[in-house]
């Protein structure tokens, strides 16, 4: 049979943009993020190399595109989580952020990787476009943080409270970037805690915690509360009550969740 002839394209801009990083994150999820090619990408859709060009003139710049996107929908997902929570303590508030944060990685981890996994051999992510989105799905954690600080209701424990020189010169270029006022120690503490769940993610995500502590969604409210209860979060539920409640949301087929 021969092969079926090339055809350019005849839609619209923005259907085949998006019909190209549909078939991009397909590639990422087969191949891996080093397995995308925009002559792959043309075969996948039948059309012919020159007319991907025309929208995407670089590999680079599909990739920029498909970070971008997923940037913005962790974003996205995280400020949904944020004003579907009544509650206005910050408790609540932030284990939505948390929760959001985790789910949004088990339903695209091919995304979740492209973003924060194995960097693209080659590639160089465009600083001045990349930083503030990368920034973007965390501003509410500044937020919340920041309020809980300010009202008593979160406690900077003493181990975090003496920041290392070299750390403090870090956060006072991020400050001055950023114009997010918040004390040193404070920041330190919410990157320790953004280490804590986001190593939780990738450990679920390559199969590492079910062979130990089953599955991923228990350890990681666990490793939640435990955080929580160290900083004194105000609005937490005392810690007995709340893994009797996790439990039997378990029992009801909640883990994955």
């Amino acid at each position: 049979m021969s092969p079926r002839p090339k055809r350019e394209l005849g839609r619209g801009r923005s259907t085949t943009i998006a019909q190209i990083k549909a078939v991009a994150r397909q590639q990422m999820a087969e191949y891996g993020t080093a397995g995308l090619s925009l002559r792959g990408i043309g075969r996948e859709m039948n059309i012919t190399a020159p007319a991907i060009y025309n929208y995407f003139p670089r590999l680079d710049d599909l990739i920029t595109a498909l970070i971008v996107d997923a940037f913005n929908a962790l974003a996205d997902a995280m400020e949904a989580a944020e004003a579907a929570e009544a509650s206005e303590r910050p408790y609540d508030k932030i284990m939505a952020l948390c929760l959001a944060y985790r789910e949004w990685a088990m339903a695209d981890p091919t995304v979740f990787q492209l973003i924060y996994g194995n960097p693209i051999p080659g590639y160089y992510a465009p600083e001045e476009l990349t930083i503030p989105l990368a920034r973007r799905p965390f501003l509410g954690l500044f937020r919340w943080f920041i309020r809980a600080h300010q009202t008593g209701e979160l406690t900077i424990p003493a181990e975090y409270r003496s920041v290392p020189p070299a750390m403090a010169e870090g956060i006072a270029a991020w400050r001055r970037e950023t114009g997010i006022e918040m004390p040193d120690a404070l920041l330190g503490l919410l990157m320790s805690g953004w280490a804590r769940i986001h190593g939780a993610v990738l450990l679920e995500l390559f199969g590492h915690l079910e062979p130990l502590v089953g599955g991923g969604g228990s350890f990681y409210r666990y490793e939640l509360e435990a955080f929580a209860q160290r900083l004194e979060l105000g609005g937490r539920p005392d810690r007995a009550s709340r893994t009797s409640e996790l439990s039997a949301a378990e029992s009801r087929g909640g883990e994955g969740s």
